[in-house]
């Protein structure tokens, strides 16, 4: 009998030891990627996305993820800039609700008019290890790696830059009544 689910790269890759990159084609290999390292990441992950694609983000699966890191360690961090928030007002998304629970450990920032405006791919960094890119932010493909660290540390020193200019964005937040 055979198995009726073929087994990818995704299945075996290990981060901080699989250096191979993954090709991701479409919202299916995007998300297995990004859950195979939310799933495996002990301290950090980082992201930049354009507007939170419920389809990749707002998944149950990858909020317990985020969730469990968050809460492993009071040294976990999880840091999500968006560079287009608009279409999150007024709808729920999981991960946003989870940083508004979570606000010590999960934060969440809009980038600078500055660099919303020239903006143009997409990344996920784990444990400063492994990585996402997405070249074009708002098409699923990309590449998958988990264990790059030398390109992680080029995308972590870009995601510092982007980071320190970021605002917080007050449609995002929790309000306290």
């Amino acid at each position: 009998m055979s198995d009726p689910s073929p087994h990818t790269p995704l299945d075996t890759a290990i981060l901080g030891k699989t250096r191979d990159d993954v090709p991701l084609e479409g919202s299916a290999d995007l998300l297995a990627a990004t859950l195979a390292m939310a799933a495996q990441a002990r301290r950090s992950l980082q992201l930049v996305s354009r507007h939170l694609d419920p389809n990749l983000y707002d998944q149950g699966e990858l909020v317990a993820e985020c969730s469990r890191l968050a809460r492993r360690s009071r040294y976990s961090e999880i840091r999500i800039l968006i560079q287009d928030p608009e279409p999150l007002r007024g709808r729920t998304h999981g991960l946003i609700e989870l940083a508004q629970r979570l606000s010590s450990r999960i934060q969440v920032m809009r980038m600078s008019e500055a660099d919303r405006k020239t903006r143009v791919d997409a990344f996920l960094i784990a444990d400063g290890v492994g990585c996402i890119h997405q070249p074009r932010g708002d098409h699923h493909q990309g590449t998958a790696n988990f264990h790059a660290p030398r390109r992680s540390k080029l995308l972590m020193a870009e995601f510092q830059t982007l980071w320190d200019a970021a605002e917080p964005d007050p449609h995002l937040r929790r309000l306290y009544l």
